[in-house]
């Protein structure tokens, strides 16, 4: 793993470009004296440290004196700026889909700034946001902006233009620029709440999108994956991943048998797992998940076959566990 956390350089080259174009700050001098090379917004897939990224947003609002410059950032977003992410965004077969992605893959953007969780509550789904420890406080504020702005504003590229959110929440007090905030996000904005997060329309994110592609989404996800291994390379949850792909249709993909491909005892595996806050059962569900979805909307494999490559007892324990995923049949899934 890398010495200390990073971000994209396309999140700054997203500062840079505002900075220049909306405000006429020469970016270039600012990101020196923080120790930050412009060369290399050149350079694609590059990234920089993340404790020089929090003085670059901090510096950026110190020299616009913009107090909602972190709203401005996140209007310029671009599918682009986050990589593979932003392809498989937008190729998904549902904004549920292409925000489940964006949790998954968060790290592609910055390894250590943020930690998201979805939920389902009543009607709604809530992406929920909450910083890293040791976080400047300002950085924060200005970059939780940007990416709240940012997500609505794919969130209308994949859909539509009037798409907006139900509600947003943010745990700090009111701004005092409150109505901008209402005007960016366009949503009532809840300030002093229990949490950072953006509530949207169960229905609306649940319906197909008019631009899915699979395969492209596909693509995508592994680029995004190989792309993070990359950055990560010890990283033991890739690692239990990789080998439950290959042991799931033997039906001997088991915690030991895992533990033992690696070379570790059951006990070290559980405490590793643990340390990169996932365990071995939440691993190979969300993994049994993702290649059950694709299986059954590829259509290569009949049901029996998938129940098998999954490492199921047999056809009906699949089904029940593929309606437990996603509230509806395997064959009803397929028709959407």
């Amino acid at each position: 793993m890398l010495s200390e956390p990073t971000t994209i350089s396309s999140a700054a080259r997203l500062i840079g470009e505002t900075l220049e174009t909306q405000y006429g700050i020469d970016y270039k001098p600012l990101f020196e004296e923080i120790g930050m090379d412009p060369g290399r917004l050149e350079i694609a897939g590059s990234r920089y440290l993340w404790r020089r990224m929090q003085k670059l947003w901090i510096a950026a609002e110190k020299a616009t004196g913009d107090s909602c410059f972190g709203l401005v950032v996140g209007a310029n977003i671009r599918p682009t700026t986050f990589h593979a992410l932003g392809f498989s965004w937008l190729a998904s077969r549902t904004l549920l889909e292409s925000l489940q992605r964006f949790c998954r893959y968060t790290h592609l953007i910055n390894n250590a700034a943020y930690s998201m969780l979805l939920t389902e509550q009543d009607d709604t789904w809530v992406l929920s946001v909450e910083p890293a420890p040791g976080a400047l406080e300002e950085a924060t504020r200005l970059s939780m902006d940007a990416l709240f702005v940012a997500v609505i504003r794919l969130c209308k590229q994949t859909k539509d233009s009037n798409f907006h959110p139900e509600a947003i929440y943010m745990k700090r007090a009111p701004e005092q620029r409150a109505d901008e905030y209402v005007q960016a996000l366009e949503a009532p904005v809840h300030f002093n709440s229990d949490i950072n997060g953006l509530a949207f329309s169960r229905q609306l994110m649940e319906e197909p999108l008019p631009g899915e592609n699979l395969e492209l989404a596909i693509a995508n996800d592994r680029i995004a994956e190989e792309y993070i291994a990359a950055l990560e390379p010890n990283n033991v949850a890739t690692e239990v991943r990789k080998l439950l792909i290959e042991l799931l249709p033997s039906g001997e993909a088991n915690q030991e048998a895992i533990a033992g491909q690696m070379n570790r005892s059951l006990s070290t595996l559980q405490r590793q797992l643990s340390t990169e806050n996932t365990n071995y059962k939440e691993i190979r569900e969300q993994t049994r998940k993702e290649l059950a979805e694709q299986y059954v909307r590829e259509g290569r494999y009949t049901l029996s076959q998938i129940a098998y490559l999954l490492g199921f007892s047999d056809q009906s324990n699949f089904s029940r566990a593929f309606r437990r995923w996603t509230g509806i049949s395997p064959g009803g899934y397929g028709k959407h």
